[in-house]
């Protein structure tokens, strides 16, 4: 996904620079929408222009009705606006998925839903304290703010919602990937077992229904022996080189890559392309290795 350009551009020439980042048509008609937003704000024209919108007031307001009109014609030349912003609702805890899943009849659509989600998470070191955060991209934000406008909605809500929205628990996107799981073997999602899912936050951050171990375990089903399957990894991420989306047997499509320093015993992986060398988690063949003795005890233990 093309990295949209941070909004607020203070003149048309500006604004044209920013449109050029993006590939898609969709992309452009949102990033112009929300301009359109933002320039209709007065705080946002005040994040715009700073203390030179009200020294040289007459000046700033042109070029908002410059970029304005180019905006809404580009829109009107690209097609228009969609139907919907959103293609999915956008939900940020556990709790609010499982509310909002029972809306979804159909399994295969459920499925399609939760990779989009995961798809759409990204992963940021804080640099005041080197805190890992997850959040939606950025994308996902601006369809929340024109989603949010055409509805009317209420700003304290919308306020939390893009909130909760930057603030995503850990706990939350492990529990997306047991769900995805379950969905791609096609098993039924009961209420017993949102139960168990929901109480065994333990076992899922303790990496059982990780991109690798249920590669793993599709590996180990299909007969290939480790260190074949360890190779397999590797070439995926030098494929993927963190920026395309590979398909990993057992789990689905992911970005990986080789660490830089490491390239033969640390794999990373990412449900979005690699922004920064922060970005992802990492899979060391140690813990690969075990991963694999690890699958190799529990077929035991179910053969007993």
């Amino acid at each position: 996904m093309t990295k949209i350009p941070k909004v607020s551009p203070s003149t048309l020439a500006e604004l044209k620079t920013n449109i050029l980042t993006l590939r898609t048509k969709l992309e452009q008609i949102e990033y112009l929408s929300v301009v359109i937003l933002d320039l209709q704000d007065e705080d946002g024209r005040w994040v715009t222009y700073g203390e030179e919108y009200e020294k040289n007031r007459a000046n700033c307001e042109e070029h908002i009705q410059e970029m304005t009109v180019f905006a809404k014609n580009k829109i009107k030349n690209l097609g228009g606006r969609p139907i919907k912003w959103i293609k999915y609702p956008i939900v940020s805890s556990i709790g609010h998925y499982n509310e909002v899943k029972e809306s979804f009849k159909d399994d295969g659509k459920l499925q399609e839903w939760v990779k989009w989600l995961l798809s759409n998470i990204e992963h940021h070191v804080r640099k005041s304290s080197s805190f890992l955060e997850r959040t939606f991209n950025d994308r996902v934000l601006r369809q929340l703010t024109l989603d949010s406008t055409d509805k009317g909605e209420e700003y304290q809500k919308f306020v939390k919602r893009w909130g909760d929205a930057q603030n995503l628990d850990d706990d939350f996107e492990d529990y997306l990937v047991r769900q995805l799981k379950i969905l791609s073997l096609g098993m039924p999602i009961t209420k017993k077992e949102n139960h168990e899912l929901s109480s065994s936050v333990e076992e899922v951050s303790s990496g059982s229904y990780k991109p690798h171990t249920l590669f793993i375990a599709h590996e180990k089903q299909s007969g290939e022996k480790r260190g074949n399957a360890w190779n397999k990894l590797k070439l995926l991420a030098s494929e993927s080189k963190g920026e395309n989306q590979v398909e990993l047997s057992g789990y689905g499509k992911l970005y990986l890559k080789r660490d830089r320093e490491k390239p033969e015993a640390v794999v990373m992986y990412n449900h979005s392309k690699f922004e920064s060398p922060s970005d992802g988690k990492l899979v060391t063949k140690g813990a690969f290795d075990q991963a694999w003795t690890a699958e190799k005890s529990s077929k035991k233990k179910e053969n007993l």
